[in-house]
């Protein structure tokens, strides 16, 4: 096979070869900044839904876990 493609490349390869030499506003490079942006998006909305999810335990776990014994009176 000519041209220096790897076997099984995709359609990103595709993408990233045809950007030249990946300098600012190609398309490679566009293609990669957006790339690294979504995945920062999604790492915040792991890291906040972790800390949501945290708090309710924190919560629940206050409520309902450490609950005192109920006291009898003695009258």
């Amino acid at each position: 096979m000519t041209g220096g493609v790897p076997a099984g490349a995709g359609p990103a390869y595709d993408v990233l070869a045809r950007g030249g030499a990946g300098g600012e506003g190609s398309e490679g490079a566009d293609l990669l900044s957006h790339l690294l942006a979504d995945a920062a998006i999604k790492g915040v909305i792991v890291i906040v839904a972790l800390i949501v999810l945290v708090v309710g335990m924190a919560l629940i776990w206050r409520s309902l876990g450490r609950a005192e014994a109920p006291r009898r009176d003695d009258r």
